[in-house]
């Protein structure tokens, strides 16, 4: 047999092996989306809004929660540990309610995360038990009409935080899965800057400040490869 017919054969060889061991290939991919909500601590903000409801005898509630979206890539290393990156977008606002008042108020974030998931227990043919951690770089906008009219004044800040979570999702309908992710966030904005850069202030003493740490949960579903 010439060299032609050995390489041949070994292409051969290792075609039909690679076949019979696919299931044993050490990477694996899955994309997965999730709709949820968010408790957010907003100590600062919302005492600056206790203040200022009380001082104008209007009633506003805090800003205290909202929806949560996520999408997310995971790159599976033995199916038991995945890289993963993903993006986020938190919905945040409140509004005076009940008065002739239009005072309000907006928070929303776009988050982008990076991070590791563990499979601590996997049930086969059932479900897969894991936990996670992720960085995450917030992109917040922060609005308010404090000034009168119905227009916002926007700010912008960037900070960084992260993430601690743990997920329970299917194995036993491939390749979707669906699951529950229960956590907690630590992303805490602590400056924002308005359009000519200047550090944004409630008052001459206090920073504008919002603060999305607290608990959250997700309702996901993805495909798995």
């Amino acid at each position: 047999m010439g060299i032609r017919g050995i390489a041949a054969a070994g292409l051969i060889a290792f075609a039909a092996s690679a076949h019979a061991s696919a299931e044993a290939f050490p990477l694996g991919f899955s994309a997965v989306g999730g709709i949820g909500y968010g408790y957010y601590s907003m100590e600062e903000l919302n005492s600056h809004i206790g203040t200022l409801a009380q001082e104008e005898h209007i009633s506003i509630d805090e800003l205290a929660s909202g929806v949560n979206f996520r999408v997310e890539g995971r790159l599976w290393i033995l199916s038991q540990v995945a890289l993963t990156g993903g993006y986020e977008h938190f919905w945040a606002e409140t509004a005076a309610e009940g008065t002739s008042s239009n005072l309000s108020y907006r928070a929303p974030s776009d988050v982008y995360t990076y991070g590791v998931l563990l499979a601590v227990l996997r049930l086969e043919n059932s479900f897969n038990f894991c936990v996670g951690v992720s960085g995450c770089a917030a992109r917040s906008v922060f609005g308010m009409n404090e000034l009168g009219g119905t227009r916002l004044e926007e700010f912008k800040g960037n900070d960084n935080g992260y993430e601690v979570y743990t997920e329970i999702h299917t194995n036993f309908i491939n390749p979707v899965e669906v699951g529950f992710q229960l956590g907690y966030r630590g992303v805490k904005v602590e400056t924002y800057s308005d359009k000519y850069g200047d550090v944004a202030l409630f008052d001459p003493a206090t920073k504008i400040e919002v603060d999305y740490g607290g608990v959250f949960f997700y309702l996901m579903t993805g495909i798995r490869l």
